[in-house]
């Protein structure tokens, strides 16, 4: 007895302290994207629920009110990427060198709004905060928050790592062996594959720092003409949390402050609605989920597609489940496809009757869909989604489709080989095996480390000291000149006093 008080008294007091030590943090989501947003908001509950204070300037307001989350809503002031037509989706989003423009614009003038805001400039004029979290997507620009607070800066990636910024943090980024994020094939293996990924790599950041320049402009409009320039800003980012896990990833060298984080907005499984449960459980043959995601809308692919989709549909034994956002009905909906605007796919992809996820491989799904051991067929589109595919493919859990050849035939092919071949659905249960075991949780990682950045005031004693060296130095240029130097003079010499002697 006198244990267990000893017990409740030091969860009391470890309680108590935990409310005592509550920080203030300021977060700021500036990419209007729900998936975007999952990882971020993710972060946030989970630091909440762990006693600390909460402000965050984001597109999507906390349905249930907390006494320690406040949220400047700017909702109203940007355009949030859902429902794009197929055309700014093939013809803006896909090209790596455009959609990274129009992430650095959209990024930016975000920026712009938020600085304006004068509830946020009063916010930031009246609250003490402990550390700041943004995300690191098209731009620089609000990395300029805890240089004028003089706070911490903590910041999230959403995917895999961004192949613009890595040099910035010395991660290694060699394009010999780490493919860039925009190319599809996850690892290089032939001479072809090396070129391609070389040139994809040096556009891409030649590119990203012509189009960032304005980043310092915006931070020293707002904030001061003294203030640094932004590449030094990102240097001296404190912790960088990746929504990504090195399971299904193809391993690669990550910097000390990186910290892997994939599978942080994954929930416990829920109860399905009564009509999905009947469905699923009901299907004799098994079920297929159908859903590419909240940027495309089904009815807006190009009509060859969506008749290929549905005729395919139509001749399988399997009932599916399909996302289909459309206020009609679907013209020509076969018997077996039951659609919906939302659906819980997390918890739909988990049930033991669902034989087959197609997917376009938005990050948050990949996540998703290797936590629940499902085997995937890819319909990839744009930015990292043709790699995220192409990693179920390398790991045998899943083949892809390809939306500039596709057909009817191609389509019903290769769900049959998915779902008759039982290696796919083997390999899935591996990798969700692989992705399952490792010595700390998403959730404790963000705990731990983001304390761990204002223990120590901002753990700079994690970063390399390569990001403060010199490109010549860090080559060793000046070394392999001086070497050069020094065996010209003595080979010089040598000669010289050859001809002397002889």
């Amino acid at each position: 007895m006198m244990c267990l008080y000893m017990t409740l008294f030091i969860s009391q007091v470890l309680g108590m302290t935990n409310i005592l030590n509550a920080a203030e943090i300021l977060a700021v989501s500036p990419i209007p994207g729900t998936s975007h947003w999952n990882v971020m908001s993710s972060v946030l509950e989970i630091l909440m629920d762990r006693g600390h204070k909460i402000t965050v300037v984001s597109a999507f307001p906390r349905k249930i009110p907390h006494e320690n989350y406040t949220n400047i809503d700017i909702s109203n002031l940007v355009h949030i990427s859902v429902a794009e037509p197929w055309e700014k989706v093939i013809g803006v989003f896909q090209p790596p060198v455009s959609c990274l423009h129009f992430l650095n614009d959209i990024h930016q003038k975000i920026c712009q709004i938020i600085y304006s805001l004068p509830e946020f400039q009063r916010i930031l004029s009246t609250k003490r905060f402990d550390v700041v979290i943004t995300e690191l997507l098209g731009s620089r620009c609000d990395l300029y928050l805890g240089n004028y607070l003089n706070i911490p800066q903590i910041a999230i990636v959403s995917s895999q790592m961004l192949t613009w910024y890595q040099e910035s943090f010395d991660n290694p980024a060699n394009p010999s062996y780490i493919t860039p994020l925009h190319i599809s094939y996850p690892k290089s293996e032939t001479f072809i594959h090396r070129l391609l990924s070389t040139i994809n790599y040096l556009t891409i950041n030649i590119s990203f720092k012509y189009y960032d320049n304005r980043a310092t402009e915006i931070g020293r409009m707002f904030f001061g003409e003294n203030k640094p320039d932004a590449e030094t800003l990102l240097r001296n980012v404190s912790i960088v949390f990746l929504n990504t896990h090195s399971s299904y990833d193809l391993p690669k060298p990550l910097a000390n402050n990186f910290k892997e984080i994939g599978g942080i907005h994954l929930k416990p499984l829920k109860p399905l609605p009564n009509d999905l449960q009947k469905i699923i459980d009901e299907a004799e043959h098994g079920v297929i989920y159908f859903n590419l995601g909240s940027v495309t809308r089904m009815h807006d692919l190009p009509t060859n597609i969506q008749n290929g989709f549905k005729e395919g549909f139509a001749e399988l034994p399997q009932k599916v489940l399909w996302k289909y956002e459309s206020d009609t009905p679907m013209t020509g909906q076969p018997k077996n496809v039951f659609t919906r605007k939302w659906l819980p796919q997390y918890d739909i992809i988990r049930h033991p009757n669902v034989k087959l996820f197609i997917s376009h491989g938005g990050n948050s799904g990949v996540i998703e869909a290797i936590s629940a051991g499902i085997p995937v067929l890819g319909f990839p589109l744009f930015f990292d989604q043709p790699r995220n595919l192409e990693l179920f493919k390398y790991w045998g859990s899943g083949l892809l489709l390809d939306y500039k050849n596709f057909t009817k035939q191609i389509f019903l092919e290769k769900v049959k080989e998915i779902i008759n071949n039982h290696k796919f659905k083997k390999n899935a249960m591996e990798l969700s095996r692989k992705f399952h075991d490792r010595p700390i949780s998403p959730q404790d990682t963000v705990v731990y480390w983001t304390e761990y950045v204002m223990r120590h005031n901002g753990a700079h004693h994690l970063k390399s000291n390569a990001i403060n060296t010199l490109w010549y130095q860090y080559f060793l240029i000046d070394i392999l000149g001086t070497i050069v130097i020094i065996l010209f003079i003595t080979i010089s010499i040598f000669f010289f006093i050859k001809k002397k002697c002889f």
